[in-house]
C-alpha cells in the first residue's frame, strides 16, 4: 500500500505527537511541538539515553551517568520517561512517594542530591501496572518536564523506552534535546538495531553523541583476561558506518547488578563511562555554580549568632554576599526589621539578590521571590558561611518547596503566625 493511499484511506488527525508516518507535514518546524519548561526550573542540558531493543542495560547507564556527572560537581537529574518500565527509582533506593503544591510536582532527590521523577514515583504501589495507551503515556512525559518544578539543572538524563515508538518521538520533538546516547549490546544484530536509533534521531535533528556497548565483556578475577561471552564484538564496524564514536563498553559485573538491586547505585565505583563524561563536559564546560558571571547576591537568612534564622517573614537581618564571576568581593548586612514578606522581598530585590539561603518560608513568601526572579534554598541551618561555601561548590542543592506554614515553624509553636508567609 502506498504512502499516498494509505493517507486516503485513513484521514489525518494533524496530531504527529504520536504519528510515525513520513508525510509532508511532518516537514514544518519542530519547535511547533516543544512543550514549555516549567518556570521554576532552569535545566541547561538535555540528554537523551536510548537504545533500538529491550533489555541492554539504558537505565543503568542514564541513572550512572547522573552520579558520574555529580561528582564532578554538576547538578543532575533524571526524567524517567520509561513509563511501563520504570526502574530509576530502584536504582537510586528512593521509594518515597512526589508530592505536589502550587508550583507543581515536586521530584524526589537521591541520598547524593540527584532530582528524579519517575511513574513508580505516583503510583500507590510499585507493583502496579501501567496499562495505559500511547498518548497518554506521552502525555505523561511531556507533564513531567513541564509540571514538575526541577530547580536548577545542569544536565538532565532522559531514560528512554527501548524502540522508535511514541514516547522517543515525543521526546525529541516535545523537549530541546542536546544529544543522545545509543546503549547497545554486541550480538549479530546489533548493526540493525543501532541503525533504527541513529536514523530516527538524525530525522529528528538530534545529535548523537556516540554508543555504549553493554554487556561487553567478564573479565577473570584472578588474571584480567577479557571473555567476550556474547562472541565477538561488532561495536568499531557500527560505530564505522554511522561515523560515530565508541564511548565506552561495560562488562558483566557482579557488583553492578548488586548495586542496582541495593538501590545503591551511587556507592558504585566504575571508570567505564569517563569518556562519555568527557564529551558531556564539552556541552556544559562549567557548573552552574561557576557559571554565575557578572555582579549578583547571595543573601542568607541571618540570626543573632551568625547562624542560618528560621523565620523569613521575621528576619531583621540578612548577610549579603557580593559575588563577581564566582568570586565573593564583599560582604555587608541589610536590615529589614522583619516587616513581613511583601517588604523583605522589595528590599532583596533592590539589592539584586539572586539567591536566597533561608530556613523556613511559607508558600507566599516563596512564589514572591520565585517571580523576582530569587533562586530560593529553603530549609536549610547552621553557620551562615558554610552555607553559601555549599551552594559555591554545588553541594548544596536548589530548593522550591516551602517549609513554613501558620502553625508548622518551631515544632509546630507558632499556631496563629503568619511571619514566614
Amino acid at each position: 500500500m502506498s504512502e499516498e493511499r494509505y493517507e486516503q484511506e485513513i484521514p489525518c488527525s494533524h496530531d504527529c505527537s504520536s504519528c510515525a508516518s513520513n508525510c509532508a507535514s511532518r516537514k514544518t518546524d519542530k519547535s511547533q511541538f516543544a512543550e514549555p519548561m516549567n518556570q521554576y526550573s532552569n535545566v541547561k542540558k538535555v540528554i537523551g539515553v536510548v537504545s533500538g531493543k529491550g533489555g541492554v542495560g539504558k537505565s543503568f547507564v542514564t541513572a550512572y551517568l547522573a552520579v558520574l556527572m555529580r561528582r564532578m560537581g554538576y547538578k543532575t537529574a533524571v526524567l524517567d520517561a520509561d513509563v511501563t518500565g520504570p526502574s530509576i527509582p530502584m536504582a537510586f533506593g528512593v521509594h518515597k512517594k512526589a508530592q505536589g503544591n502550587e508550583l507543581g510536582i515536586l521530584p524526589e532527590y537521591t541520598k547524593e542530591g540527584t532530582a528524579i521523577m519517575s511513574v513508580n514515583l505516583l503510583l500507590e504501589n510499585e507493583e502496579i501496572p501501567v496499562v495505559w495507551r500511547g498518548p497518554v503515556i506521552a502525555g505523561t512525559v511531556k507533564q513531567f518536564w513541564s509540571q514538575v518544578v526541577w530547580g536548577d539543572v545542569d544536565y538532565m538524563f532522559v531514560d528512554m523506552p527501548p524502540g522508535t515508538g511514541d514516547v522517543p518521538l515525543t521526546v525529541f520533538q516535545s523537549l530541546p534535546v542536546d544529544g543522545v546516547i545509543i546503549v547497545t549490546s554486541p550480538q549479530d544484530l546489533v548493526s540493525m538495531v543501532v541503525a533504527k536509533a541513529v536514523n530516527m534521531a538524525r530525522e529528528m535533528e538530534v545529535p548523537v553523541l556516540g554508543l555504549v556497548e553493554n554487556y561487553s565483556y567478564v573479565e577473570c578475577g584472578h588474571c584480567g583476561e577479557k571473555m567476550y561471552v556474547f562472541g565477538e564484538s561488532h561495536i568499531e564496524d557500527t560505530a564505522r558506518k554511522f561515523n560515530l564514536p565508541v564511548l565506552g563498553r561495560l562488562p558483566l559485573n557482579p557488583c553492578i547488578a548488586k548495586a542496582v538491586d541495593a538501590g545503591d547505585i551511587e556507592g558504585l565505583e566504575g571508570s567505564w563511562l569517563e569518556d562519555v563524561t568527557l564529551v558531556l563536559k564539552e556541552l556544559l564546560p562549567q557548573k552552574a555554580s561557576e557559571a554565575e558571571q557578572g555582579t549578583y547576591t547571595i543573601a542568607v537568612a541571618t540570626d543573632e549568632q551568625n547562624n542560618i534564622f528560621q523565620h523569613f517573614g521575621k528576619c531583621v537581618k540578612f548577610t549579603l554576599y557580593s559575588m563577581s564571576d564566582g568570586i565573593l568581593m564583599a560582604k555587608s548586612v541589610l536590615n529589614t526589621e522583619g516587616n513581613g514578606h511583601e517588604a523583605i522581598v522589595n528590599a532583596l530585590a533592590g539589592h539584586k539578590v539572586k539567591v536566597l539561603l533561608c530556613g523556613g518560608i511559607g508558600m507566599e513568601a516563596m512564589e514572591a521571590l520565585l517571580a523576582a526572579g530569587v533562586t530560593v534554598i529553603p530549609g536549610m541551618n547552621g553557620d551562615i558561611d558554610v552555607a553559601v561555601e555549599g551552594y559555591l561548590d554545588g553541594s548544596v542543592r536548589s530548593g522550591v518547596e516551602a517549609n513554613c506554614g501558620a502553625d508548622a515553624f518551631d515544632g509546630g509553636n507558632c499556631s496563629g503566625c503568619a511571619g514566614c508567609r
